[in-house]
């Protein structure tokens, strides 16, 4: 199998990302609906990519840009990838069978909610199904794929390391506020992965016990330099201790707006979303869907 993308926007970074991940890294930037020179193009990517492999798996451009195009010139059989809202229902089938006709196999929902699991499988999923549409896979929202990296925080923040840099990679799915703890530091920071810990320069107690439990970052506002027994504690276990100039209220005010920075792109996310695929798609219908 291989992965192929072969229409992107103009500085797109998802054709290299695709083959850090194996797949193939040419593609035609376009802006907007491609033109008939570049969609002819696109699928002579996407045929030269099926060369000596059983699956290519191509993002096709929106439907508004010439997706219905691309599958009639490639022969490609369709899957739509419909984003879980609530007024989800059959209607939402009409565009895709006008575009794609016989073409299409059906549909995976992504970013189902947290407490809508049987609205998407007993209602949406029947709904689609009987607008024939089928429901392939319902993929739940995943924290992990929304996280930033170390480093895009710090960034976002304007901090600056004083160890540590080389976890500027790692993900964070957790904020916590090193505030007043009246309890033993293991109860607050000893609960979640990817954590990163957001506490005023000052309080140096409350740093060397969040340095006491895993951690991927250790924020420190309102600071220029840290305390020399903080950051001899965070070189030694190799956490990224990173100074901020604002108040703790401010960063984490800018952290609400960090979202604007992050991508998809980066191993650890496509790994855990491979391994939701595989937990939430049905293979044995995905296979039947296309021929398979």
């Amino acid at each position: 199998m291989t992965l192929v993308k072969p229409l992107s926007a103009v500085g797109d970074a998802d054709p290299a990302f695709l083959a850090s991940l194996g797949g193939s890294a040419e593609t035609v930037a376009v802006e907007g609906a491609a033109s008939a020179e570049q969609m002819a193009e696109a699928a002579k990517i996407v045929q030269g990519a099926a060369a000596g492999v059983d699956v290519v798996v191509v993002e096709g451009p929106p439907l508004a840009d010439g997706a219905a195009e691309l599958a009639r010139s490639t022969g490609a059989a369709v899957v739509g990838v419909l984003e879980y809202e609530r007024t989800l229902g059959a209607g939402a089938s009409g565009a895709w069978r006008e575009a794609f006709g016989d073409a299409l196999a059906g549909c995976v929902v992504n970013k189902r909610t947290r407490y809508a699991e049987h609205d998407a499988s007993a209602r949406l999923a029947v709904e689609l199904e009987d607008a024939g549409m089928p429901v392939l896979g319902v993929l739940p929202e995943e924290r992990l794929l929304l996280a930033p990296t170390v480093q895009q925080a710090a960034e976002h923040l304007g901090g600056t390391y004083f160890t540590g840099e080389e976890g500027g990679s790692e993900l964070i799915e957790h904020f916590l506020i090193g505030g007043l703890i009246t309890e033993w530091g293991g109860n607050y920071f000893g609960r979640l992965p990817n954590q990163a810990v957001v506490v005023r320069g000052g309080r140096i107690d409350i740093q060397m016990s969040a340095l006491n439990f895993p951690l991927n970052a250790l924020f420190l506002t309102g600071c220029e330099t840290p305390s020399q027994y903080v950051y001899q504690r965070a070189d030694d276990l190799d956490v990224p201790l990173i100074a901020v100039g604002s108040n703790t209220h401010d960063t984490a005010a800018a952290l609400e707006s960090l979202s604007g920075a992050v991508s998809v792109h980066h191993a650890a996310k496509a790994e855990r979303a491979g391994a939701m695929a595989r937990e939430c798609v049905d293979a044995s219908a995905l296979s039947a869907a296309l021929g398979g």
